[in-house]
């Protein structure tokens, strides 16, 4: 009995020696404070970490961007054209009104590719299909023009893929719907022009109102009713035509945009004809879609080239992705 009571009133002895250990061990700790020199050093330092993780941020944000030499392509959009074929490869796909009330493709080509993809069914030319592939260099694949377009494409230098070297018909579709090409022979047209060049891209941020963006819809006819909408797993806009998904006659899979852009351009009627002209060398209004966020953006023809802003006057950057562009009245 005596020897247990011993033990416990050790026990004791040593717990209380332990906990005053503690205490003051904890008490002469944090009642060294620090300099006003060490402060400003340990500030120093905190604020060059900030810096090198921005810095290290930023540094992840530029993109390396590889290109070749773009070429375009005139492709049919008539009901009997579809399903088309290689859009899906296009870095930009813009849809134009043709005559009757249809719309065709320009589509551009400017990227490498590891395995050959079929492109069409390729259609004729007309002036403003001209003026938009002399933007991306001027290289244009299509089946053919009137003497009124020769005349107002004259002068733009563009160079023309039309030969049955590059071009073939396909027997199992109906003329005019039936004429392809495919990017090798693209190439393969083009030679030792086709060069890869690599850019840097970095986004730039900009500080402005948007909205909700996950459906589009923009009426060319009631034939044509073009429709797109955001898919959050592929984080693209789906593209359906008359609310049918539209899709690719080879790989069936539905064409889809990272980004879209509403393009409003002045058209006029040509008199006397059911012809239209559409004026890309002016400046106007549009909306840019991208990541389920509608954008109000304003577009200017500037040394040669169509550039877009924001409201605030950044740049938007076409990169990285695909665009599809829909140029409307």
């Amino acid at each position: 009995m005596l020897k247990n009571r011993n033990i416990t009133i050790c026990l004791m002895i040593l717990l209380l020696f332990s906990t005053t250990f503690l205490y003051v061990s904890g008490c002469s700790e944090e009642s060294v404070a620090p300099s006003e020199e060490e402060q400003e050093e340990v500030d120093d330092e905190e604020e060059e970490v900030k810096e090198e993780e921005e810095e290290e941020e930023k540094e992840e944000k530029v993109i390396i961007v590889e290109k070749v030499k773009p070429i375009t392509v005139i492709i049919n959009n008539h009901p009997s054209a579809r399903p088309q074929s290689g859009m899906q490869e296009a870095s930009i796909v813009y849809e134009f009104l043709v005559e009757g009330e249809y719309t065709r493709f320009l589509a551009v080509y400017d990227t490498l590719y590891t395995e050959n993809y079929l492109i069409g069914p390729v259609r004729s030319l007309r002036p403003y299909f001209g003026v938009k592939a002399a933007e991306h260099g001027g290289i244009i694949a299509h089946s053919g023009y009137s003497n009124r377009t020769a005349e107002m494409i004259r002068g733009l230098g563009l160079k023309q893929i039309v030969c049955s070297t590059y071009l073939w018909r396909d027997s199992s579709r109906r003329a005019p719907h039936n004429l392809y090409t495919d990017i090798e022979k693209l190439h393969q047209a083009v030679g030792s022009d086709l060069k890869v060049t690599k850019s840097e891209i970095t986004p730039e941020e900009v500080s402005l109102d948007s909205n909700k963006g996950n459906e589009i819809e923009v009426t060319y006819n009631s034939r044509n009713i073009v429709t797109y909408e955001y898919n959050d797993k592929k984080e693209a806009y789906l593209r359906f035509i008359n609310n049918t998904p539209h899709k690719d006659r080879e790989t069936e899979k539905q064409y889809h945009a990272s980004r879209v852009i509403i393009q409003k351009v002045p058209h006029r009627n040509v008199s006397g004809t059911d012809l239209v002209d559409i004026d890309l060398a002016s400046s106007g209004e549009g909306m840019l879609y991208e990541e389920s966020i509608k954008y109000t953006i304003t577009w200017k023809k500037e040394d040669g080239k169509t550039n877009y802003y924001y409201r605030d006057g950044t740049p938007v950057e076409l990169e990285p992705g695909n665009t599809w562009i829909q140029i409307v009245r």
